[in-house]
């Protein structure tokens, strides 16, 4: 015994490494740069995570397109993905499941132009040039629905292909007549007078942001998301008890990673997110939908069963749901 402890303390001199189980690597979090991701950076700040006892490490990302990339490619444990590029992605056979709402975001999506523009409704922009990234929930929102209950089409817009954080400087240059803005960018960018909202998504779609799990460390380590998802409701609850101390912790965190915006601005944003983190039938039939129309594109081949379960799995939250209720 005492032989066998001192060639495995050898090799690991040798080597430098030892073997420890997978569950001690941290938990990787992705947040969202816009105010979806807000949840985690609230809990991140206000130290919800490690009351939690969750060991983890968050990393901040542009696009839900590039969380969903990190997730595939087994860098992240758990991030916001739009919901498009989520059905998408399961639906060209990606292992991706989803396992709560981030949140409604219809009423933090943003159609805007420049200040001076004369445009006053979505149908003065036939012919302009329209700032979008391509494949995002947002893109395929006012594309499949917007802009049908327009009267328009997608041969009526130009587009321009670029991240949200670009827009408002693509708009300025002369690249762009009009774009779709995320909180907060949106409401920072209209507050310092550069932008003029024509409206949100309300009126046309409920557009959602999708919690999204790795499968590997789901079936390793449930434990990690039920602590994770105990610190990012308490966040939930914050905002819904305490609204203006949610916005003052965000409004810090913002400028740490540039988007400086003023207390007031973030405050009317963080009003506007909606809490609304259950994956319901509803929710599941509006994916089959989603999944239904990418087909007709010609986006993916097959609708995924996600009104049966498939690629679905709601039952962490379910469970740390129904016990901080009790």
């Amino acid at each position: 015994m005492i032989r066998r402890l001192a060639r495995l303390c050898a090799a690991v001199l040798v080597s430098g490494f030892v073997a420890v189980p997978a569950s001690a690597a941290p938990f990787r979090i992705g947040a969202h740069r816009s105010v979806h991701g807000s949840w985690e950076v609230v809990a991140h700040k206000m130290g919800y995570f490690k009351e939690a006892g969750l060991d983890y490490k968050m990393q901040y990302f542009k696009q839900g397109k590039l969380i969903a990339q990190a997730l595939l490619t087994d860098s992240l444990d758990v991030g916001t993905v739009g919901v498009a590029a989520f059905v998408t992605s399961v639906g060209k056979g990606a292992k991706l499941t989803a396992i709560a709402v981030t949140a409604n975001i219809c009423g933090t999506e943003w159609i805007v132009v420049p200040s001076g523009s004369k445009a006053r409704s979505v149908k003065d922009l036939k012919g302009a040039t329209f700032a979008v990234r391509t494949g995002e929930g947002t893109d395929f929102a006012f594309k499949s629905y917007i802009l049908p209950k327009s009267g328009m089409t997608e041969k009526d817009l130009k587009w321009l292909n670029i991240a949200t954080t670009d827009r408002v400087a693509a708009m300025l240059a002369g690249n762009a007549q009009a774009a779709v803005l995320d909180d907060p960018q949106a409401e920072i960018a209209r507050s310092k007078g550069l932008v003029r909202f024509l409206g949100d998504f309300c009126p046309y779609d409920n557009i959602r942001m999708m919690h999204a799990g790795n499968p590997a460390t789901l079936k390793r380590d449930p434990g990690a998301y039920e602590k994770y998802f105990r610190a990012w409701l308490r966040a939930h609850d914050l905002k819904k008890k305490d609204p203006e101390k949610y916005a003052r912790v965000y409004t810090g965190a913002l400028a740490e990673t540039g988007d400086k915006g003023e207390y007031p601005v973030v405050l009317a944003v963080v009003k506007r997110l909606r809490s609304e983190p259950a994956i319901t039938p509803e929710v599941k039939a509006y994916m089959v939908d989603m999944a239904e129309k990418q087909k007709k594109l010609g986006w993916i081949k097959t609708v995924p069963a996600f009104d049966k379960g498939e690629a679905v799995d709601g039952s962490i939250f379910d469970k740390v749901a129904a016990s901080q209720r009790n």
